[in-house]
C-alpha cells in the first residue's frame, strides 16, 4: 500500500506543469482531441482562440494553399514579440497545437521556407519561419535565399512585385518529390509567387503552400 502511494506521488511529481507562453497561466488538462494527441502544449485554449484559427483554403497561381490564421491584431502582436523582440520561446505557439493534424495532411512533403536576409537572421539569432515550422515532423530544405536586405513591410505593393529579383534557389532536384512552401504572413503573395516559380523549375511532383497567417481579403472586412 505504501509502495503504491509512493509510486503515485513520484509519478505526479514527475509530471511537468504546462504553462501558457502567452498568458503564463497553467494549462488545464482539458479532455480535447488535441490535448490527447499532444504531450506538450505551449498555448492555452483561451489564448489560441484569441488568435482566431481559420484554416482557410484557397488557390493561388493554381496552387492549393492553406493559412492557419488571418493576420489579425493578436497574431500581429505575437509575431512581433517573437520575431521583432526575439522572444524565441514563442516559436511553438503558432502551429504546435495543430502539429499532428498538419503532419498527417502534409505527410511526405518537404518544407521549403521563405528566406530572410542572412545577416538579419544572424542579428536575431534565428530564422523565424524555420523555427515556427520546425514543430512539424517534416523534412526541411533551406534552398531559397534572399540576396539583399529587403523588408517587405517597408515596401509598396508595386515594389513588392520585384521581390523576384532578390530570391534565388540552390541547384537542387525535386523530381518526383512533393514540396510544401512555408511562410509566416501572406500579403500580396509576391514572395510565395516567386517561390512557386523557383521550386517549379526543379521539377517537383507536387507543390502546396502552408502559411501561418494571411491578410484578410477585402471582401471579408
Amino acid at each position: 500500500m505504501k509502495q503504491t502511494r509512493l509510486k503515485k506521488q513520484s509519478e505526479q511529481s514527475s509530471q511537468k506543469t504546462q504553462i501558457c507562453k502567452v498568458c503564463f497561466k497553467t494549462i488545464e488538462n482539458e479532455a480535447t482531441f488535441h490535448n490527447l494527441l499532444s504531450i506538450n502544449i505551449s498555448i492555452c485554449h483561451d489564448c489560441l482562440l484569441e488568435l482566431k484559427p481559420a484554416f482557410n483554403e484557397f488557390k493561388f497561381e493554381g496552387i492549393q494553399c492553406l493559412n492557419i490564421f488571418y493576420y489579425n491584431q493578436k497574431v500581429q502582436e505575437m509575431l512581433y514579440q517573437f520575431k521583432g523582440c526575439k522572444d524565441y520561446e514563442l516559436r511553438t505557439i503558432f502551429l504546435e497545437y495543430y502539429k499532428n493534424y498538419l503532419n498527417i495532411m502534409f505527410n511526405g512533403y518537404i518544407m521549403v521556407p521563405a528566406p530572410s536576409f542572412e545577416e538579419a537572421d544572424e542579428e536575431r539569432g534565428f530564422n523565424h519561419v524555420e523555427e515556427m515550422f520546425s514543430v512539424l515532423n517534416l523534412k526541411m530544405e533551406k534552398c531559397i535565399h534572399k540576396t539583399k536586405k529587403v523588408k517587405q513591410a517597408d515596401l509598396t505593393s508595386e515594389e513588392r512585385k520585384n521581390i523576384k529579383d532578390v530570391l534565388v534557389i540552390d541547384d537542387i532536384d525535386f523530381s518526383n518529390k512533393k514540396v510544401l512552401i512555408i511562410d509566416d504572413v501572406f500579403t500580396t503573395g509576391s514572395t510565395v509567387k516567386t517561390m512557386i516559380n523557383l521550386v517549379g523549375q526543379k521539377h517537383p511532383k507536387k507543390i502546396k503552400v502552408l502559411l501561418m497567417s494571411k491578410t484578410i481579403d477585402l471582401d471579408r472586412r
